[in-house]
């Protein structure tokens, strides 16, 4: 549909992906009429779409990996794309992360019972230090992820592990 350039709303949507989408429905929702959804392509999806080559091959334009815990927010999506495997490839995830020359499951302070006896004591006591030395500072904000994670997980085995801190919250 073609916009009237003298067309006047309250609000404007711009994209109808997924969160442009979800716009519109919660604006439905609410009884707000005084808006309208633009979008360049001719059809929803945004990069939620998947684009077929004439030989049929399939391009994700952007990532399809949904790990929500909200039930309103799958509800919609059950609404939009249907309901079952009939319409969801679901897939147990079965991750692990490598430290201390082995593989430990995701998520990795789930599973310390891997990790041999010291190591278990020090990424408990590693937690335990990060939230006295938070409390005790009165930190602002943390600037950086990394930061973030070390104010809560602390030094994983009292070392410090970027690539092992950043799996504990994926």
């Amino acid at each position: 549909m073609t916009v009237p350039n003298d067309m006047h709303v309250d609000i404007l949507v711009i994209g109808a992906g997924p969160t442009g989408l979800g716009a519109a429905t919660r604006l439905n929702q609410h009884g707000v009429h005084s808006w309208v959804l633009v979008e360049a392509e001719s059809e929803a999806g945004g990069l939620a779409c998947t684009d077929e080559t004439p030989e049929g091959f399939l391009f994700d334009k952007g990532g399809h990996v949904i790990f929500s815990h909200f039930d309103y927010f799958d509800e919609l999506l059950d609404a939009a794309v249907g309901s079952g495997d009939e319409y969801w490839n679901t897939h147990q995830r079965v991750s692990h992360v490598w430290i201390k020359d082995r593989w430990v499951p995701y998520p990795f302070q789930n599973n310390l019972y891997c990790l041999p006896l010291e190591d278990k004591i020090r990424c408990i006591n590693g937690v335990i230090d990060a939230a006295k030395s938070s409390a005790a500072l009165q930190q602002g904000k943390p600037k950086t992820f990394d930061e973030w994670i070390l104010r809560v997980m602390g030094k994983i085995g009292g070392q410090d592990h970027s690539r092992t801190r950043y799996a504990l919250v994926l």
